[in-house]
């Protein structure tokens, strides 16, 4: 039928292997952590510069070389090359530093001169929305005077795609809306999803064509013959899917990348579902610690904070290869304001919860269930009483019964003494014992009344 596209698939054995190729390139090119309060500039080398071979050190050289930077005031920089893509990103928490890597526009490698393109990141906690449709006459100013204002108060910038009508939006937080407000005009916002990179020119997966290492080695996308022609021709076929398609084509379901917020998403109800068995093992997740660690930075005042956010992040939607702020305070007024006053919480927010306490949210303000009046009623079986008194009875209590015991022991050892004495036909003896049998009973009748008396 006309206006669908054809069905990509391929055998099992073929999925499957290209969804070991996927992930591998992922997992390749995956960063080691990195301050998530610094700013991240991305530097892409062109001009058929490969990082790999060159050396990471020689090209952390000539990087801090074309910014200008002392090693002095650089010693909180931290420059990654990230081999698989084949680019190098520097974290810093410098602003000052940040913004003159964004002006490199050159290295030196080797005695050649290599084209950089440099731009500023995306911070930490935030997520990025697609909207498409936006006329293309309007520049970077109009967007951001469009999108971020009041009536999109998640929004923090917005940039343009070449020639094309679709925009990404930057938002504060985990949660992209499903709609924005573009002017008066109420828009569509979808989740953006990365693409696995993939080079037009050498074929290969892992990076994009513009830090091509090999540009001149151009193969067919299709099949991956070198040295064709422009009557070359073959049946594609991807590499991802193993579909009837060039890799990475638009039709390819594999293309895309799971995003960090559906990831997250899923850990999240992975670990409602695990209840208060995993309890203690999530107070010691990453994750939990990272939404522990952002939700102790709120309560601030949200209006104030988020003039100041918007002031950092303005210039990411001008373009990427400027400074988005002028102070590090700026960068970290987000993670300081991003909480209303009070107990409410921001839409986005994750927050993660064990069966006790979604029930005792469920019931707050009205009748308890059945199950916690069952866990206060055994709590209150276990607690009733008051310990304190209950040890010193039963101290009392035992001594007592020591004091009984070594009285009957004394009582059988006289009585045996008597018993002797009556046998030897002694007097005054028997009356000295039973003096002193007398003196002895006198304050077991008092303390145990019903222990007999014995007289004379």
């Amino acid at each position: 039928m006309e206006g669908f596209a054809p069905k990509a698939g391929g055998s099992a054995g073929e999925r499957q292997n290209g969804d070991r190729v996927k992930r591998k390139v992922i997992k390749a090119a995956r960063m080691p952590p990195l301050p998530k309060e610094d700013a991240k500039i991305i530097l892409r080398p062109r001009g058929g510069l490969d990082v790999s071979r060159a050396g990471v050190t020689a090209v952390g050289r000539a990087i801090m070389k074309a910014s200008g930077i002392d090693e002095a005031k650089a010693n909180s920089d931290v420059i990654c090359p990230s081999l698989q893509q084949n680019i190098v990103v520097v974290s810093t928490p410098d602003r000052e530093n940040a913004s003159r890597y964004t002006r490199i526009k050159t290295i030196e490698v080797a005695s050649k001169i290599h084209e950089v393109s440099a731009y500023e990141a995306a911070p930490h906690s935030t997520c990025k929305g697609v909207i498409r449709g936006i006329t293309l006459s309007d520049g970077p100013l109009d967007l951001e005077r469009n999108i971020v204002n009041a009536r999109n108060p998640l929004a923090l910038g917005a940039k343009g795609i070449k020639n094309t009508g679709t925009v990404i939006v930057l938002f504060d937080g985990f949660k992209v809306p499903n709609f924005v407000r573009y002017g008066p005009v109420l828009v569509r916002c979808f989740l953006y999803r990365k693409q696995v990179d993939n080079c037009y020119a050498c074929g290969k997966l892992g990076h994009r064509a513009d830090v091509c290492p090999s540009p001149n080695d151009v193969v067919c996308r299709g099949c991956g013959s070198s040295n064709t022609d422009d009557h070359h021709q073959c049946t594609p076929k991807c590499k991802l899917y193993g579909g009837p398609h060039i890799t990475a084509d638009k039709i390819c379901r594999k293309r895309y990348q799971i995003p960090y917020v559906v990831r997250r998403r899923r850990w999240e109800k992975a670990a409602e579902a695990s209840g208060s068995k995993d309890g203690d093992d999530m107070a010691w997740s990453p994750l939990t610690q990272e939404c522990k660690g952002r939700s102790s930075s709120k309560g601030r005042s949200h209006s104030r904070g988020r003039s100041r956010t918007r002031a950092g992040y303005r210039s990411w939607s001008r373009g990427r290869s400027r400074s988005r702020g002028s102070s590090r305070n700026t960068a970290r007024s987000r993670s300081r304001s991003r909480g209303r006053s009070g107990s409410r919480r921001r839409e986005g927010e994750v927050r993660f919860e064990t069966r006790r306490s979604r029930s005792r949210d469920r019931h707050h303000g009205g009748q308890p269930s059945w199950t916690d009046q069952v866990r206060q009623g055994a709590a209150e079986k276990v607690t009733r009483g008051s310990p304190p008194e209950c040890d010193r009875d039963n101290e009392r209590l035992a001594q007592l019964e020591r004091e009984n015991k070594e009285m009957r022991d004394t009582i059988a050892r006289l009585m045996a003494e008597i018993s002797e004495i009556r046998s030897g036909g002694g007097q005054q003896p028997v009356e000295v014992v039973r003096e002193s049998i007398q003196s002895t009973e006198v304050p077991v009748v008092e303390e145990w009344r019903g222990l007999p008396k014995r007289g004379p």
